[in-house]
C-alpha cells in the first residue's frame, strides 16, 4: 500500500474462512480447530517453521493427519501450559506449608483443583504432539507409545489425590500431608511447558537460566523444610513416646508430647525448620550430644546434609558460570589487551606510540573483546545496510546539500560511506593539499587551523567538512584539520559520490547552488562578525 510503512496483506487466509451460511456450532467448531493449528506468533514457528509457506504446508499437513490433536506450536497448547505453570508454581508453594498448619483441611479446594488440573496435563498429553530432533510429530499412535515410554506413570500417579488416604486420623500431627511428596513427579511433565512459556519472552541466555536456577533454589529449601518437619510428624504415630530421647527429639519440632506442652505456631515451626535445614546443607550440622541422638534423626539429618552438599555445590557452579560467562568477554580483552603490551615492549616502541596504540584499543573495543569482522560476516547486506542507514543518516542529513534529496540517493551515499578512526594528534586534512573527499564527524572534536597553525575553530559531533570536494575535485584545501581527541570520521570520496550521482544528473548543479549560497552566507557572517568587532 502506497504511503505506509507497514505493510497489510489483501490475500485470504485459507484455514480460517468460514462459510457465510455456516451454523453456529459449525463456527465454533472451526474456531476450536483454528486453536489447534499452529500459529503465526509462536516463537517455536519462528525458530524451527520459519516461512509463512512453510507455516501453510505444515496446517495442511496438520489437517490432513488428525486436526483434534494440539500442535506444540498451537494458541491451545500455549494458553494451556501457562494455566498449567502458574497453579503448579503456586501449588509447589501452598503445599509445604500444610505440614506446619494447625489441623490442616483433608479436602483442601484449592489442592483438588491443582489435582484437577494435573489429571488433565495427564489426559491432554494423549492427544498433544511433540517435537522429536526438529520433527513434529502429529501422529497419535506415535504420540500415545512415545507418551507410554516416557511420563506417563510419572504424571499419572502425579495427578492422583493421593493425600484423601490418611494412615492416621490426628488432626495436630497429620499424615495425609506425607502423600504430598508423590506431588514432585509433577515435575518432570513441568520442563515442556517451562520451555514454551518462558521461550515466548525471548529472553536472554543469562536472565534464562538465573531465573531457573533461582526458582529451582527457592523450591529445594521449600520442600526440603517440608519434609524436615513431616518426618517427625510420622514418627510421632509409630514410636512410643514413653523414649525420652524419642520425646526430646519431638519436642524440638515442636511436637507436644504431653498434656501440658505448648504447641508452637506454623510460622515459628516453619522458620525453626527452614533454619536447620540451611544448616545441614551447608554442612553445619546442628549440635546434640551423641548418647541423645535418635536413630531416624541421625538418617533424616545425614540424608539431608548429602542432597544439601550435592545441591548447593550446584546452584554456585551455575552462578559462577554465569558470572564468567557474562565477564568472558571483558576477560578475553584484558588477556589480548596484555598480550599487545608484552608485543609492544617486545618491539622497543616508543611511549607515545604505545599510548596512542591503547587509546585506540580501549576506544574501539570498550573494554569488551569481539571479532567484529567475524560478527559482520554472520549478517546479511540488508541487515548491515540498515545498520549503516541508522547510525550515519542523521550525519548526512545535517549537510545542505544532502537535504531535500531523493531518499534512494541519501541511502546510495549512506552505504558508501567508509569509516575512519584518527587518534589525538593526528592530522585530517593537510593545507595546500588536493581533496576528494568529504568528512563527517561521527564523534569527538577537530580543531581547524590556518596555513600560518594559528586555530580559527572547532568542529564536534556530527559538524562537516571538506564538502566542496565533492563538486570541485582537487581544488586545494584551505585549511588544516587536527584531531583533538580520539575522532570517529565516517568519509565519502569523489567517485563513489559520482556513482551514487549517475541517476540524478540534474541534482548536481541543485547542490552547487546550495554550497555557494551557504559559503555566501558565510562570508556574510564572518564580515559582519570582523565590522562589529572593529566597531566595538
Amino acid at each position: 500500500m502506497c504511503g505506509s510503512d507497514k505493510h497489510v496483506c489483501m490475500l485470504p487466509e485459507g484455514h480460517g474462512m468460514v462459510h457465510p451460511t455456516a451454523t453456529f456450532f459449525q463456527r465454533q467448531v472451526s474456531k476450536f480447530r483454528e486453536l489447534n493449528l499452529p500459529c503465526e506468533w509462536h516463537h517455536g514457528t519462528a525458530l524451527f517453521i520459519r516461512s509463512l509457506k512453510r507455516l501453510r504446508l505444515e496446517r495442511e499437513r496438520h489437517l490432513q493427519i488428525c486436526w483434534l490433536v494440539w500442535h506444540p506450536y498451537s494458541p491451545i497448547k500455549y494458553y494451556w501450559d501457562c494455566i498449567q505453570l502458574f497453579f503448579m508454581f503456586f501449588a509447589f508453594i501452598y503445599l509445604p506449608f500444610q505440614v506446619f498448619v494447625t489441623c490442616p483441611d483433608y479436602y483442601d479446594k484449592f489442592i483438588l483443583f491443582t489435582d484437577a488440573i494435573a489429571f488433565l496435563n495427564f489426559c491432554s498429553r494423549f492427544f498433544t504432539g511433540y517435537v522429536d530432533k526438529e520433527i513434529i510429530v502429529l501422529e497419535p499412535k506415535r504420540i500415545l507409545v512415545h507418551y507410554l515410554k516416557t511420563h506417563f506413570f510419572v504424571n499419572l500417579i502425579g495427578s492422583l489425590p493421593l493425600q484423601l488416604i490418611r494412615p492416621f486420623d490426628n488432626c495436630l500431627y497429620p499424615t495425609h500431608t506425607a502423600m504430598f511428596v508423590f506431588k514432585l513427579l509433577r515435575v518432570f511433565s513441568l520442563s515442556d511447558p517451562w520451555k514454551n512459556v518462558v521461550g515466548q519472552f525471548q529472553l536472554s541466555y543469562i536472565n534464562y537460566v538465573a531465573l531457573k536456577v533461582m526458582l529451582i533454589a527457592i523450591m529445594f529449601f521449600h520442600w526440603m523444610t517440608y519434609i524436615h518437619h513431616q518426618i517427625p510428624n510420622l514418627c510421632y504415630h509409630f514410636y512410643s513416646l514413653d523414649d525420652k530421647y524419642f520425646a526430646n527429639w519431638l519436642q524440638e519440632f515442636g511436637i507436644k508430647t504431653h498434656a501440658s506442652g505448648n504447641i508452637t505456631t506454623g510460622f515459628q515451626k516453619y522458620t525453626k525448620n527452614l533454619y536447620l535445614v540451611c544448616g545441614l546443607c551447608i554442612g553445619a550440622l546442628y549440635y546434640a550430644p551423641l548418647d541423645q541422638h535418635f536413630v531416624v534423626d541421625f538418617l533424616m539429618s545425614s540424608s539431608i546434609g548429602l542432597i544439601g552438599l550435592l545441591f548447593v555445590p550446584y546452584i554456585f557452579c551455575a552462578l559462577l558460570r554465569l558470572t564468567i560467562y557474562r565477564q568472558y568477554d571483558s576477560y578475553l580483552f584484558r588477556g589480548k589487551y596484555k598480550a599487545l603490551e608484552e608485543n609492544m615492549a617486545f618491539m622497543r616502541l616508543p611511549f607515545q606510540l604505545r599510548r596512542k596504540i591503547q587509546l585506540f584499543i580501549n576506544y574501539r573495543f570498550h573494554e569488551h573483546y569481539f571479532n567484529e569482522a567475524e560478527l559482520q560476516n554472520t549478517i546479511n547486506e540488508q541487515v548491515k545496510n540498515e545498520i549503516n542507514l541508522h547510525c550515519c543518516k542523521g550525519l548526512v542529513m545535517n549537510v545542505p546539500m544532502f537535504q531535500d534529496m531523493p531518499v534512494a540517493l541519501i541511502n546510495s551515499i549512506v552505504f558508501n560511506l567508509e569509516r575512519v578512526l584518527f587518534m589525538p594528534g593526528e592530522t585530517i586534512v593537510k593545507h595546500g593539499i588536493p581533496g576528494s573527499s568529504i568528512y563527517l564527524i561521527s564523534s569527538g572534536t577537530v580543531a581547524v587551523m590556518t596555513s600560518a597553525g594559528r586555530e580559527v575553530a572547532h568542529l564536534r559531533d556530527g559538524a562537516f567538512f571538506g564538502e566542496s570536494a565533492l563538486l570541485r575535485p582537487g581544488a586545494l584545501r584551505t585549511a588544516s584539520i587536527v584531531a583533538l581527541e580520539i575522532t570517529e570520521i565516517y568519509t565519502l570520496g569523489y567517485k563513489e559520490f559520482t556513482q551514487c550521482l549517475q541517476p540524478y544528473p540534474h541534482l548536481k548543479r541543485k547542490m552547487e547552488e546550495i554550497t555557494l549560497n551557504k559559503r555566501t552566507a558565510l562570508f556574510k557572517q564572518a564580515e559582519r562578525h570582523r565590522l562589529l568587532k572593529r566597531h566595538n
